[in-house]
């Protein structure tokens, strides 16, 4: 069957437009979440073999809180210091350090019992093949929208020094503090600490403002991601309506809620349909930040390079691009860069990449990413036209091999 790219573009792009408008910001866990989430199920409910939404715990806030606890924790250690307490501030900052490691490097769920709990869903669409299921290829995306960075809004060339120069400062009194504890010192040094805490501070306490309180649009991150996965199983359900569907791959589109709250929505999924992915061979093609098509590149590693992907799967869909004309990178994802629903699929043994499409490392990011600006008319359609047919590629040239092996 041909597929018609710019008819599935411009689809694309009109939905997202009037989820966006009908919905406004969808921040994890809130009723315009829900809402959506639903529409979204009754639109997949129309082609779909199969409709499901799972609940999501989602702890609002709690993925960006330790920002604000790791500033009082530095504060409290620098008051601590003056009073000559360095053992004090050692362990304040310590406590500091862990949950910025477990809670922000690894996306673990550290303190996240500290926030208010509410529910977000998990949609998925299910096209079941005509022949014997071999294998399984899924297409997600997220439906909740971030919240707006202020550091990408005010003095975005400043990003890297601000973020890494407040967490350097804070690493670096935790480091004096602690060989205060464990020598004898004068007077004099302590007091020296102090002061150089002290002036650090400018540096560490205007990570209190990091973030708004208010959520983006959220279009490009990560609205039309998910519109995407729901337009390939549109296409791929009216094949298989003429005749023409898949035999043997089951197609899954995936819409996550809390991606922007620590991945909760792809941690909660992996954990209620892990039997399924494991018992066929599983392929995720996740898809984040698609805005521009000459920055396009696949994901080998996730979640701050804490988690390993599939670097033969992201190959894999490099050459299909390459043999449509379209030109990508394959790479790990960059430090303090955060993660994508793929790392956590990618945890239970998925073969699992993640497509993106603009200047990702702490000193570059799209001039949309994360501010009210991200809306459809900041997303180039080229970008969306060249993911949808990688993606329908990679679809047919599992459908194949599955099809060999399944002969053979």
């Amino acid at each position: 069957m041909n597929f018609d790219f710019k008819k599935m573009t411009t689809t694309v792009l009109s939905y997202t437009e009037s989820l966006i408008e009908k919905f406004g910001p969808r921040e994890a866990g809130s009723q315009a979440g829900r809402d959506c989430a639903h529409e979204m199920f009754d639109v997949l409910s129309a082609f779909a073999d199969t409709t499901i939404i799972d609940d999501v715990k989602v702890h609002t806030g709690a993925f960006l809180g330790w920002i604000r606890i790791l500033v009082t924790l530095y504060v409290l250690s620098t008051l601590a210091l003056w009073f000559g307490l360095s053992w004090a501030a050692s362990v304040l900052l310590l406590v500091g350090i862990l949950i910025m490691v477990f809670q922000f490097f690894l996306y673990r769920h550290t303190i996240d019992f500290l926030f208010k709990k509410r529910i977000g869903h998990n949609v998925t669409g299910i096209l079941e093949p005509d022949g014997e299921v071999t294998q399984q290829f899924i297409v997600s995306g997220h439906h909740d929208s971030a919240r707006q960075f202020n550091f990408f809004i005010h003095q975005p060339k400043l990003y890297g020094l601000r973020v890494m120069g407040g967490i350097g400062v804070l690493v670096g009194i935790f480091l004096l503090s602690a060989v205060l504890t464990l020598v004898s010192e004068p007077v004099w040094l302590t007091v020296t600490v102090a002061a150089v805490a002290s002036a650090g501070a400018l540096l560490v306490v205007q990570l209190w403002f990091f973030y708004s309180k208010k959520s983006t649009p959220g279009a490009g991150d990560n609205l039309v991601a998910s519109v995407m996965g729901m337009e390939i199983l549109s296409a791929f359900a009216k094949a298989k309506a003429q005749g023409k569907g898949l035999q043997h791959t089951r197609l899954v589109s995936v819409s996550f809620d809390a991606e922007e709250e620590g991945l909760r929505g792809a941690y909660a999924y992996a954990r209620a349909h892990k039997p399924a992915m494991q018992t066929l061979p599983t392929y995720l093609f996740n898809i984040d930040c698609l805005y521009t098509k000459k920055d396009m590149f696949f994901l080998t590693s996730d979640i701050n390079g804490s988690v390993k992907m599939s670097e033969s799967f992201a190959k894999d869909c490099q050459a299909v691009g390459e043999a449509l004309g379209i030109k990508t990178k394959v790479q790990p994802i960059a430090f303090l860069t955060g993660g994508t629903d793929a790392g956590e699929i990618a945890k239970i043994g998925v073969e699992s990449t993640t497509l993106m499409g603009m200047p990702w490392d702490n000193n570059e990011r799209a001039q949309v990413y994360h501010t009210m600006n991200d809306t459809v008319d900041n997303i180039e359609p080229e970008a969306i036209l060249s993911g949808l047919a990688i993606i329908v590629g990679m679809i047919q040239k599992k459908e194949k091999e599955a099809g060999t092996a399944w002969k053979a």
